[in-house]
């Protein structure tokens, strides 16, 4: 229970204060004192010293000092709050968790609650937790840290999952960080010879617990204290004043030269002429802004220490860090970037998405990366082949079901093999205890030969993941997998990792507290850069009022008049203060005027012209930005301000580039350019263009759907056919063409039985469609019983659908049932691979493809198909129309009206199946392109067909050339544009037509300008 104290602790004399506003004088006049006194007593001392600093960047100035004054550093420790933390826990018996278990047992106990709670309100509020966890246990933290219990929450449903919770993180063995800090008070032994806490401020309440603790466990302590300024006055009076209540009056540190050791800038300290301001029209060239400045201080014979300060992490620390790489300039990269930890690979990546989903697609990505550790049967290749065949025939991607009609699937080549290497491949349960989730993970680690992965999974959860009970779902369970082992690990430029460099890359909240000689406020917009009276977004003003009255609460019922009587504030034992908005703004703005009135020479201020979340809108400069330029030159900063200090900026730079490697070769340059100006000349296309520059020595062979589709996309189909890559294509279009391979696959199995090429009697067309029936009729069985065997039933949609598919199936092979003028059919016929299409003594065109149904009379032992006359039907489940060459427009003729739908890439399938059953023999070939609307009539012959040697001619020369060229548009706001497998610029398409012409003539129609 809290209580008031009324004399000092018993270590206080023992504990020494210091106050001042200066960083240099504290260096001077304690600091260095200190160290020196340390390294001469440090030897015969049992116990060590160390020096906690509330950044690195504050212990790093220290030891630049004395490796600059020749001292020896090997007499003390210098620690962070978490490197305390953990000696001063070492001996306690209590197990902090991580964040991350946190997050998961927070979790646990919101789904929980959403699952059995009968309140609506509650269930809401629940998941909304278990969707998020995190936001709700800042909350609790910043509780939690300010000693208040979860009886302060307002809300009767956060409050009691919030009690949930400390339950069961009790339940689990685990102590809350800040009550561990709280507890290690209680340790009488003595850790510390001396012990030195520095630059810590009231944006540490969080921290007096541990620092408290700390001082209580060494031997002698120094505290040094900062002046409280106007922006901040309250909050950093009770940090003072708390440190006074229990450790006795402060001294005040004496200023440099003089100097008054009150905090005060009204003005800045700096001489106009020594700040600059730059502005870039991006993010790059504010970088490169930034490292020139960097470059011109750092010329400076006065520059000591530079600091280049950032909001946090970004593009911009990122580009400036590697500019200062390339221009070969040391320096402490005190931000970093994120790079993906030892675990966090492609294999990682795709089976957490597969366990997510399931699905066929994340299962081909896992299978790419993870090929040579399992499988041993079948390669991938054919393992993906047999499953989009499969997924084709049932249209269900679930990979259960797959697997399962990959075993049962006779007529899938490679099905028993797929599913027994399949097998491998298990998914974790819908919803399980913790326990039971990871024995699964460990049985599919083991089979995947992710012993690393196990062994840092097993470590990590080690001695509680028993203790949490209860079931929840695999999508939280993955959550914390993924957050456990995928964590990023923070990794620096090798000219990044120089402490004692001249040059420091800081958050600005880790660069006060220390002397600078130069400044740099980098990325001053508002978008990026804190402002000093920032807004809670979406929050109405009365919501934000009880916010702070919330916190003004809590905090007055921490604090309490202290014994140095009025005016004295401190906060009562075991509280500090909650550091709600307001009063983090308070501190953010003392902070900035901190940094401004810690720098002696010279201080440089940056920003962005342009948005970067939109490109086309002015970014305003952020408060403090305006602050500076108005008290450097006595006025404000409009747009017109901004445009003319990114015109100096311009100007100021020019060429000037880090390093001259970053300069861009001259010679890639001009191929690029030579290459982006040849696809934008009307000329035929070239080696640029999808074309190649000599043709190949190997064969090609395309398929008729192929020719079909060169016509509308040519580019896409080249990079198909000689780069091998193909577009993933997603039209939603999946239901169409799943319809078109049950009905093709219905007809072909109700009419040859078995048997492949094999012509029977168009009389049995009745026959034929009781086999259509038959045969949906068991596919839909098959289906279903698999379904069943997994414990899940065949969806409606897939129900619909079939119904659709067999009804279109019906209607097909009604339509030949009415035929009497022909005597025999056959379905599915298979051309040659490839098959050969003479066009001339020296032109053979070679295509492949399967003809939907042909009809057949007149027998003939001269034929190589067996027949003269033929009726060859491709038939189409969509709204595809057929041809009419009898409904013509004025002075149109079939002839021009045909060719015109071939150049448009319609019937060019057709037409190729009449060229390939001409070249086995046939003489006469009526086709039509079938679909359940239109009757079956013949719709164009193969006189038809012949007459177009031009054209035909022109497919020979792509085939032989490999030049095919571009045509259409890359992307379309409105319609359906195939996507391309490999990134392209998009070329006007008008400029596309004129090209497609010079390139295939014979693909524009004559006298095509008198017609338009």
């Amino acid at each position: 229970m809290s209580h008031a104290r009324s004399e000092p602790e018993v270590h206080s004399r023992r504990v020494s204060l210091h106050i001042g506003a200066s960083p240099e004088a504290a260096w001077k006049n304690v600091v260095r004192h200190w160290l020196e006194r340390i390294g001469t007593r440090i030897l015969q001392a049992k116990k060590p010293a160390a020096v906690v600093t509330a950044s690195r960047s504050q212990a790093y100035f220290f030891r630049s000092r004395l490796l600059a004054e020749g001292k020896s550093l090997l007499a003390v420790k210098f620690l962070s709050p978490p490197q305390l933390r953990e000696l001063l826990l070492r001996d306690g018996g209590q197990r902090v968790p991580l964040r991350e278990h946190l997050r998961l047992i927070l979790t646990v106990t919101a789904e929980e609650f959403a699952s059995k709670s009968t309140d609506d309100k509650t269930v809401l509020v629940a998941k909304s937790i278990a969707r998020d966890a995190d936001r709700f246990l800042r909350a609790l933290d910043e509780l939690r840290a300010a000693g208040w219990t979860f009886d302060e929450i307002e809300s009767p449903a956060l409050r009691e999952i919030a009690a949930r919770f400390e339950q069961r993180v009790h339940e689990c063995g685990f102590t809350f960080v800040h009550d561990a800090d709280r507890a290690a008070r209680a340790h009488a032994q003595p850790l510390f010879s001396n012990l030195l806490l520095f630059g810590f401020d009231a944006a540490h309440w969080p921290l007096w617990p541990l620092l408290h603790a700390a001082t209580l466990r060494a031997d002698k302590a120094t505290v040094v204290l900062s002046d409280p300024r106007d922006e901040a006055r309250d909050l950093d009076e009770a940090w003072v004043g708390t440190w006074e209540e229990t450790f006795g009056p402060a001294e005040v540190i004496p200023g440099t030269n003089g100097e008054s050791t009150a905090s005060s800038v009204e003005s800045l300290l700096v001489p106009a002429s020594n700040v600059h301001f730059v502005i870039g029209r991006d993010t790059t060239q504010q970088a490169r802004a930034i490292v020139a400045l960097a470059a011109k201080f750092l010329a400076d014979s006065h520059c000591e220490r530079l600091g280049i300060l950032f909001s946090g992490p970004g593009a911009l620390p990122r580009l400036v860090a590697t500019f200062l790489e390339s221009a070969g300039i040391a320096h402490n990269d005190g931000i970093a970037h994120l790079a993906p930890s030892a675990f966090d690979d492609d294999a990682w990546r795709a089976w957490l998405e597969l366990q997510q989903t399931p699905r066929l697609k994340p299962l081909f990505r896992l299978l790419r990366v993870i090929e040579g550790r399992i499988f041993d049967e079948l390669p991938v290749l054919k393992i993906e082949e047999t499953l989009r065949r499969a997924y084709n025939d049932m249209l269900i991607d679930d990979i259960e079901l797959l697997r399962d009609y990959c075993a049962n699937g006779s007529d899938l080549r490679h099905g028993n093999a797929a599913a027994r290497e399949l097998e491998k491949i298990q998914v974790l349960p819908e919803n399980a205890t913790l326990a039971e989730f990871l024995s699964h993970t460990r049985t599919i680690f083991s089979k995947l030969r992710w012993r690393e992965h196990w062994n840092e999974l097993e470590r990590l959860s080690r001695n509680w993941s028993d203790l949490l009970p209860g079931n929840f779902s695999k999508s939280s369970y993955l959550r914390w997998l993924r957050e456990l082992l995928g964590a990023p690990t923070l990794e620096r430029d090798d000219l990044g990792l120089h402490p004692y460099a001249r040059v420091h890359l800081l958050a600005y909240g880790n660069a006060q507290g220390q002397p600078w000689s130069h400044l740099i406020f980098a990325g001053l917009n508002d978008e990026a850069w804190p402002a000093l009276n920032d807004e809670l977004a979406f929050i109405r003003d009365e919501q934000i009022d009880e916010l702070n009255r919330q916190n003004k609460t809590l905090n007055r019922r921490a604090s309490k008049r202290g014994r140095q009587g009025e005016g004295h504030c401190s906060l009562r034992d075991g509280k500090t203060l909650l550091l709600g908005p307001n009063e983090q703004r308070q501190i953010r703005r003392r902070q900035l005027f901190d940094l401004v009135e810690s720098v002696s020479t010279g201080i440089a201020a940056s920003a962005s012209l342009y948005s970067e979340a939109l490109p086309s809108r002015i970014a305003n400069p952020s408060e403090f930005f305006s602050w500076l330029y108005f008290n450097t030159h006595g006025r404000g900063v409009s747009q017109q301000t901004l445009h003319s200090l990114e015109q100096q900026t311009r100007d100021w730079l020019k060429d000037w580039s880090p390093v001259d490697a970053q300069k861009v070769d001259s010679i890639s340059v001009g191929r690029t350019g030579y290459a982006f100006d040849a696809r934008r000349q009307l000329r035929p296309a070239g080696e640029y263009e999808f074309a190649l520059r000599s043709p190949l020595d190997q064969e090609k062979s395309l398929r008729v759907t192929q020719w079909e589709q060169a016509l509308r996309w040519p580019a896409i189909v080249w990079m198909e056919i000689f780069l091998g890559v193909e577009p993933d294509d997603d039209t939603g279009d999946t239901w169409a063409i799943a319809t078109g391979q049950w009905v093709h696959r219905w007809l072909a199995h109700s009419v040859r039985n078995g048997e492949h090429r094999k012509f029977v009697g168009v009389d049995r067309a009745d026959e034929i469609r009781e086999r259509i029936w038959k045969e949906a009729r068991e596919f839909r069985e098959r289906v279903a019983a698999l379904c069943s065997g997994r414990g899940k039933v065949l969806p409606d949609w897939w129900r619909s659908g079939w119904s659709n598919a067999l009804y279109i199936a019906d209607c097909l092979a009604a339509k030949v049932s009415d035929l009497h003028d022909w005597s025999e059919m056959t379905v599915e016929y298979s051309l040659g691979e490839p098959s050969l299409i003479p066009l001339s003594e020296k032109e053979t065109l070679r295509v492949c493809g399967r003809i939907d149904l042909i009809l057949a009379r007149a027998k003939s032992d001269e034929s190589q198909i067996g027949y003269k006359d033929l009726w060859v039907v491709d038939y189409k489940t969509g709204r595809q129309r057929g041809f009419s060459l009898k409904e013509l427009r004025k002075k149109d003729t079939p002839q021009r009206k045909f060719r015109k739908q071939l150049i448009d890439g319609r019937g060019v399938q057709l037409a190729l199946y009449a060229l390939a059953v001409h070249a086995l023999g046939a003489e006469h070939v009526q086709l039509t392109l079938l679909s359940p609307a239109e009757q079956l009539e013949p719709q164009f012959h193969l006189d038809d067909v012949l007459v177009q040697k031009d054209f035909w001619s022109e497919l020979h020369r792509m085939q032989e050339t490999g030049v095919f060229g571009m045509l259409g548009p890359v992307h379309t706001d409105f319609g359906f544009a195939r996507s391309y497998p490999l990134a392209t610029l998009p070329i006007d398409i008008d400029l596309l037509k004129e090209k497609w012409a010079l390139t295939h003539p014979a693909f524009v129609l004559e006298e095509e300008e008198k017609v338009k």
